[in-house]
């Protein structure tokens, strides 16, 4: 039905309405008529009256004429099988017709449609009864009994007022339509632009759309017509912004001022299309707003170009942060060692440069610490490299923890590490020094089971106050100092201005 055009639709719904008032009529007024009640009373009617007239013929007790009207009523009356006149006690004293065949016994004082009985009185005394045995009815057909004439009468008023409504709704609506005040001119106009152009009225029902909405809409652009505006799918693009609360149609009534560049996304069918929107109020010569003219310009394959552009912009971001990953990936491995995550000797030594110059210039204090593990060969041969590796990861771990920010670890070789401590005078780096050996002793060997004796560490101090002029030197220094440790003993920390 949503195929049909305005005019049908509302023609049939008023031929719907003018058959529901006929069906409630009949309803409450009863105007069909039902053919066997019809036949049912006019058999009972012909009975009465000769119940009447045989009432006064037995109180003369002239049963004869009473034979002789039975007789005359079976042979003239094509409907009257046969009759009788049966008195109380179940004799029959007058009869025409062969009734006792006919006749089939049925309740006293009972009638059906081919068999009906009226009671006869001799003054207030029940004398007997008159009975008529009349044809039987045709059976109704299928047809007769769904078409009756009440239900053609109702078909017939359907389908004329239908007819009827359509032709008269097509010459009210022609006077009505609110587009038909509107110059032929005006539309050929408007139809010119390529911009679409709506007119609604304070209903924000269309009265005007031209061509180009249409052509945008992919729509008969009369189709809109007294249809409200707002009832297609628009919606508001996602922005950063905060979306409107009104439609800009609805914003020029309501404000009494254009609103522009408000951009819409309306959905059709499958297409999805992008407006940007102007509205101006339509303010009669009384100031009152008498509806809206809004044009919409698409600009959906700029909103397209936007989106395209948006990804691009997004997978060259993606793109970014990966590359960045991967540097920084690239940075580490350049950087740490893989099994300590320790500075490597590369990158310890330009930290380590970077600093020496720094107390060069500003004249602070660099302190260096070298670190060997006790008899790790002997670990080594003992355990297996596998167990020498945990010991050495844990030895790295206690001395990245054991320093502070800014002060760095590197594995110098297999199992020596050096420590970098900035701005740092060698009698606090000696102690830093003393700390660690202590917490090797402690927790080296924490979490592997095949040591069952302590892990120990040899270590050696410098500083730059004792007159290094390199990093090199200042590592040499730090270097000396621990195999001077060694010498002593082992697991000792000896400083080489000491030595």
């Amino acid at each position: 039905m949503s195929s049909m055009s305005p005019i049908a639709r509302i023609s049939m719904s008023l031929a719907m309405l003018t058959l529901s008032i006929l069906l409630t009529g009949d309803l409450f007024f009863g105007t069909r008529s039902d053919d066997q009640q019809i036949k049912m009373e006019a058999r009972l009617r012909i009975c009465e009256s000769l119940a009447i007239q045989f009432s006064s013929l037995i109180a003369v007790a002239d049963l004869s004429t009473i034979n002789l009207s039975l007789k005359n009523m079976v042979q003239r009356d094509d409907d009257v099988v046969s009759a009788a006149l049966r008195t109380i006690d179940g004799k029959i004293r007058a009869e025409a017709g062969n009734h006792r065949a006919q006749w089939v016994n049925i309740p006293f004082d009972k009638s059906t449609l081919t068999h009906t009985q009226v009671p006869i009185y001799k003054g207030n005394v029940r004398w007997g009864t008159v009975e008529i045995r009349f044809a039987d009815t045709e059976e109704s057909t299928l047809w007769q009994k769904v078409f009756t004439p009440f239900v053609l009468l109702a078909v017939y008023m359907f389908v004329v007022g239908f007819i009827g409504y359509v032709f008269f709704m097509r010459r009210t609506l022609k006077h009505l339509d609110p587009s038909a005040v509107i110059p032929e001119r005006v539309k050929a106009a408007l139809d010119i632009l390529t911009e679409g152009v709506m007119l609604v009225d304070t209903n924000e029902r269309v009265v005007l759309a031209n061509a180009a909405i249409g052509e945008r809409l992919a729509v008969d652009c009369t189709s809109l017509l007294g249809k409200p505006l707002s009832s297609l799918e628009w919606s508001f693009p996602k922005t950063s912004e905060a979306s409107p609360t009104a439609y800009p149609w609805q914003a020029a009534m309501a404000k009494g001022e254009k609103q522009t560049s408000m951009r819409l996304r309306l959905y059709g069918g499958d297409r999805e299309r992008f407006f940007m929107v102007n509205s101006s109020p339509i303010i009669d010569e009384n100031g009152d707003t008498q509806g809206a003219l809004a044009t919409f310009n698409d600009v959906t394959e700029l909103e397209n170009k936007n989106v395209q552009l948006t990804d691009l912009v997004d997978d060259l971001e993606a793109s970014r942060d990966e590359v960045s990953r991967k540097n920084e990936e690239l940075r580490v491995l350049a950087e740490k060692d893989p099994l300590t995550n320790c500075l490597n000797r590369r990158a310890f030594f330009e930290q380590a440069n970077i600093e020496f110059d720094l107390s060069a210039g500003e004249g602070g204090s660099l302190s260096v610490i070298m670190l060997d593990i006790d008899h790790f060969k002997k670990v080594n041969d003992t355990h297996g490299h596998s167990v020498g590796d945990e010991v050495i990861k844990n030895v790295a771990n206690i001395l990245q923890a054991g320093l502070r920010e800014k002060e760095y670890v590197g594995r110098y070789g297999g199992e020596e590490f050096c420590m970098l401590l900035p701005n740092t005078e060698i009698e606090t780096a000696a102690l830093v020094a003393e700390r660690l050996r202590k917490q090797l002793a402690e927790g080296a060997t924490e979490g592997i089971a095949q040591l069952t004796s302590p892990i120990t560490a040899s270590l050696g101090v410098s500083s730059t106050v004792g007159g290094a002029a390199s990093t090199g030197d200042l590592v040499d220094q730090a270097d000396q100092a621990l195999y001077a440790s060694k010498d002593a003993g082992r697991n000792k920390v000896l400083r080489w201005d000491l030595i």
